[in-house]
């Protein structure tokens, strides 16, 4: 059972909390919210605070809460999804349900492993062992309360004590590997990721945990200060936004403040300022930013005011242009951040700040026009072409004009030599984008067809070895045929299937042929293909040699596609070991000990 994720959210939006978490807990009002003793916790002070305006509910004692979801699901102990399910159902909001076993989303266990790890997190925080933790965040202005309210937690300090508390709810190794909460050294020593950090939780924007960032407390500066979960099933850092949970407030207000950083966005909604989110470490994404326009178009950057908060808001600029935004710029006296200039000066001097903010060009060009001196033709000239990126990120001609139109007043420069430059002879160097993008395109696709020649040869390695599959079941593979031969081979085995039947061919030929989607040439040739090959016999030696090959073929298409932008130098150490062992094994046997040992470095 699945529900995408725009029917979460119009569920979310069709549900009032107050009535669903009413039926379970008497509630009571108070001001815009509402009380009640909490239903998870031993309660006598009403603790359980429900916030229509948010759509959140929370516990000040245990912690418990989140959207209408997250208490439903709780309440009646079931499954997220079956919580969804019930839900629609019972307030009568159609949404689509989906076969989980045709279409491979199906990642309760991964959440269900954060949710269990965030839960470890929080119970730390207000440990004995925590008290820097607390100092820490008591210093820059959160008190208990809040710490619980934004559900934040600790990572201790000692190596493992995560991965035993998850080994004891019988999770597997490969699982917390792939979610990259714990790593595994060149020993096979396996260890927790978030050691003696902050924990800030990242939720999608169904509110369910999908990643953390840990700010760390130690004072070796050689250890990072802030780190992020890797890119897992569920977690995509490029896609998700830090807050973004919280959409439904930028929909109501129509507008979002985008933000740098964790700390940032806490003080921001500790001041109410509830539609501020933030990158997730890296520089803005245009899928971070589609995601972000889906709530909103209107946008108010609010990065660092040194060099280099300005140069992200330049970047941020051309890639939300570039999707159709109205940005405005905040800019803050006397303060570093956004984070700092609210525990200074409050709630009131920030919206003055909002009051006071640039439009996005008029931010430009104050910041261009302090680089040059426009008493010089040439710093002039240098100074007009700084707009060049800028304008060929906008979408439309009436953008384009209003720009240019003010540009020419601030310049007194004539607007047809201005649009000249900047959009006529401007899309030379666009369309040269456009150009080297294509080929990136041609080149992508030559090695897509390469990757599915070569899982062509796996598929039909598998039917004459069949003891090969458990190597690639969970292996990421691209091509159609290749992701249905696993779907196969993993029925099969549960219906105890005899490989070495002569039915084998029969039986999967007649597994393809019922799928729906059964229509397509290619397939058939690739088919044809697989049987053939099948009854092809070849001398023991040449079958043996031809599939360590393909193994270690498929290992070097891998080692290509693999992010390399988080490689340290000790995993850049232990990749190169990896590759050199793996190029030395003799037989299949021997390089899949050796790639499941270093299987975590993927």
């Amino acid at each position: 059972m699945y529900f995408r994720n725009e029917d979460i959210e119009k569920l979310l939006d069709s549900l009032r909390i107050e009535e669903v978490v009413g039926e379970f807990v008497d509630l009571k009002k108070s001001g815009s919210s509402y009380k009640g003793l909490c239903p998870f916790h031993a309660d006598t002070n009403p603790s359980f605070s429900v916030k229509p305006e948010k759509r959140i509910c929370k516990c000040f004692v245990c912690g418990a809460g989140g959207n209408a979801i997250n208490f439903y699901s709780k309440i009646k102990n079931i499954p997220y999804m079956e919580a969804v399910k019930e839900l629609a159902k019972k307030y009568r909001v159609n949404i689509k349900e989906y076969n989980a076993k045709n279409i491979d989303v199906d990642n309760e266990k991964f959440y269900q492993i954060m949710a269990d790890s965030h839960n470890f997190f929080m119970d730390k925080m207000f440990a004995q062992e925590s008290r820097t933790a607390l100092n820490y965040l008591s210093n820059r202005g959160l008190d208990t309360d809040l710490i619980k309210e934004h559900r934040l937690g600790y990572a201790p300090a000692k190596w493992s004590e995560l991965y035993e508390f998850l080994k004891e709810k019988n999770y597997s190794d490969e699982d917390l590997l792939t979610l990259g909460l714990i790593k595994q050294n060149e020993e096979g020593r396996i260890y927790d990721t978030f050691r003696n950090r902050i924990i800030f939780p990242i939720f999608s924007i169904s509110n369910r945990i999908i990643a953390f960032g840990g700010r760390s407390l130690e004072k070796d500066d050689s250890i990072p200060k802030y780190i992020n979960s890797p890119d897992t099933p569920i977690f995509k850092k490029g896609r998700n936004i830090y807050g973004i949970e919280r959409a439904t407030n930028i929909r109501n207000k129509n507008y979002s403040i985008l933000m740098e950083g964790y700390m940032d966005v806490l003080s921001a909604n500790i001041f109410d300022f509830d539609t501020s989110i933030a990158p997730l470490g890296t520089a803005l994404t245009i899928e971070q930013a589609q995601l972000i326009k889906r709530y909103s178009s209107n946008i108010l950057l609010s990065f660092d005011t040194d060099k280099a908060g300005k140069a992200a808001t330049e970047r941020a600029s051309f890639i939300l242009k570039s999707q159709g935004f109205n940005i405005r710029v905040l800019q803050f006296d006397g303060a570093k951040d956004p984070d700092e200039y609210l525990k200074k000066n409050g709630r009131e001097a920030f919206l003055k700040v909002v009051e006071n903010s640039l439009e996005i060009f008029d931010f430009l060009y104050e910041l261009y026009s302090s680089e040059y001196d426009f008493t010089n033709i040439i710093a002039k000239q240098n100074f007009i072409e700084r707009f060049k990126d800028f304008f060929g990120y906008l979408t439309t001609d009436l953008e384009k004009e209003m720009y240019l139109k003010n540009l020419s007043q601030k310049t007194d420069i004539n607007i047809d030599i201005l649009r000249k430059t900047l959009i006529e002879e401007n899309k030379k160097k666009f369309i040269s984008k456009d150009y080297i993008k294509q080929k990136e395109e041609e080149l992508e696709k030559k090695v897509f067809k390469e990757a599915n020649n070569l899982e062509l040869s796996i598929v039909e390695m598998l039917f004459k070895k069949p003891e090969y599959y458990e190597f690639f079941k969970n292996e990421e593979l691209e091509s159609d045929i290749a992701n249905k031969t696993l779907k196969f081979f993993e029925e099969k085995i549960k219906e105890n299937f005899n490989f070495e039947s002569n039915n084998l061919m029969r039986e999967f030929e007649k597994y393809i042929k019922s799928d729906n989607n059964y229509l397509d040439n290619k397939e058939n040739n690739n088919i044809a293909r697989i049987i053939l090959n099948y009854v092809v016999d070849l001398p023991e030696h040449e079958k043996e040699k031809n599939y360590i090959e393909l193994f270690k073929s498929y290992f070097r298409v891998k080692i290509k596609s693999r992010d390399k932008t988080k490689d340290d130098f000790q995993k850049k150490v232990y990749f190169s070991k990896f590759k050199e062992k793996i190029e030395k094994s003799k037989s299949v046997e021997e390089f899949i000990e050796i790639y499941n040992s270093f299987r975590y470095l993927f």
